[in-house]
């Protein structure tokens, strides 16, 4: 609010008060927690086995390169320091946090399917079995 930056009153009175409503647009990605900043982050499921260097989108459009460790769950929280939004006193700076969403592949190739089942073997994991359709 602003005081006397109003309409002018009525009959020369003294101008009234200025209210601004702000209304804030929620985003598709980011999520704001006070100056912190949260998204969730899509990884393959290779990324998350092997660890991977990820690049991070950030709320200003730059990226920030962030490297995951091998064997992260799905579920997993990291931390970019000093990348969320200012304090209003301009004193600190939020965190950027994201949570690590893996994505399991909906569809294999034979080849990949092989892999993966001999890689179930070696981890004395039983392999799914395989149904055979009316055709073989």
């Amino acid at each position: 609010m602003l005081r006397n930056e109003g309409a002018p009153g009525s009959n020369g009175g003294p101008n009234g008060d200025l209210y601004i409503v702000v209304h804030i647009k929620h985003h598709s990605i980011y999520v704001r927690k006070d100056t912190h900043v949260l998204c969730d982050i899509p990884v393959t499921i290779t990324q998350a086995i092997l660890g991977a260097e990820l690049e991070i989108p950030m709320v200003d459009g730059s990226k920030e390169k962030f490297r995951i460790p091998e064997g992260t769950q799905t579920g997993s929280k990291f931390r970019i320091k000093q990348k969320g939004f200012t304090s209003i006193n301009g004193k600190s700076r939020g965190d950027f946090i994201f949570t690590v969403i893996v994505q399991t592949p909906k569809r294999l190739t034979k080849e990949q399917r092989d892999l993966i089942e001999r890689l179930a073997k070696t981890m004395n994991e039983q392999p799914p079995i395989r149904k055979k359709g009316i055709f073989g």
